[in-house]
């Protein structure tokens, strides 16, 4: 009971002074709207994409999303958008400050972000006083991303690239030297094919006992069988030498321009969800938001000074 009477005294000593309340909160929403108006608060419009990243498992073990996020909040990035939009100068950072540079990056992470969706693809934000240069950005931040995947995608294959040029330079070497040393073969022994030559040979040396020819035809055939019989051996090993080094050679070759079909291959490495556009409405600040803030925590410090100030109502009951 008593605590019932206590608060119909606290509601009575409220209604008395409800004009005065209801003057304070229409002085404080006209003062609320000024001071929320482009005279004091500079209107900002956001522009938004959503993208999906493809073409990067190769980078890292990481999913694509994060990798992406990753890159687009680089540094290489940001000071690249920057300088094209000229970032200090808009958001009147002062070109002699020292800490110029910590200033605008600072103030870059204020406007610019970007985010995982529960569906893995990024969205991309941008925050400016002109909805024109938000959606411009949107746009550089993408085309940025694209420059720097292709980028970290040629440091990547350039030393891999680098290896098989060598290795084929290694192979190539190896080749020639191994035909130099069979080139002394063909022209001082005459063997230019193993099997082919100890056949003909064969077939040849048979052909010449049956038919009775003369004993120098056969000492010929001889003595060539046995220099192939002596030297044969030795080149048919390089013979197979020169087949397992050319196999090796041409698939350094396949692999050579695999590898430089990915570092000169341009491609795309977002595929875009969701269009950037100029918004035509203004994102921050929120009027109604600091309308509302601000008329109930004034109305709620009045109340307060009452009930603290204005002991009548108490005294009466």
């Amino acid at each position: 009971m008593k605590q019932l009477l206590e608060s119909q005294t606290i509601i009575r000593q409220i209604l008395r002074w409800k004009f005065h309340l209801i003057v304070i909160g229409i002085i404080t929403v006209a003062l609320a709207i000024l001071f929320s108006s482009p005279l004091f608060i500079t209107p900002l419009f956001k522009s938004q994409a959503r993208v999906y990243p493809i073409n990067i498992k190769a980078f890292s073990e990481e999913s694509e999303s994060e990798q992406m996020l990753e890159v687009v909040s680089s540094t290489d990035i940001k000071r690249k958008m920057v300088e094209v939009f000229n970032l200090k100068e808009r958001y009147d950072i002062k070109p002699d400050d020292r800490a110029a540079q910590t200033h605008v990056l600072r103030k870059y992470d204020e406007y610019v972000s970007s985010s995982k969706t529960r569906y893995e693809t990024i969205e991309l934000q941008v925050m400016d006083s002109d909805p024109e240069v938000a959606c411009a950005m949107v746009d550089s931040l993408i085309a940025f991303y694209n420059a720097k995947m292709l980028e970290m995608r040629i440091a990547k294959y350039a030393d891999e690239l680098l290896g098989y040029q060598n290795d084929q330079r290694r192979k190539q070497a190896e080749i020639d030297s191994l035909n130099k040393q069979m080139e002394v073969f063909r022209k001082e022994y005459g063997i230019l094919d193993y099997n082919s030559q100890t056949l003909q040979l064969t077939l040849g040396y048979a052909e010449v006992l049956a038919r009775g020819a003369s004993r120098s035809s056969v000492d010929d055939l001889q003595k060539r069988l046995a220099l192939l019989g002596d030297k044969g051996g030795e080149f048919l090993q390089m013979q197979t030498k020169m087949r397992d080094l050319e196999k090796q050679r041409e698939e350094i070759g396949t692999n050579l321009e695999e590898v430089q079909s990915l570092i000169n291959r341009e491609e795309n490495f977002a595929l875009v969800v969701e269009e950037p556009f100029p918004a035509d409405k203004k994102s921050y600040p929120t009027r109604w938001i600091i309308l509302l803030a601000s008329l109930i925590s004034v109305e709620f410090l009045a109340v307060l000074f009452i009930l603290l100030f204005d002991p009548k109502e108490t005294s009466k009951s």
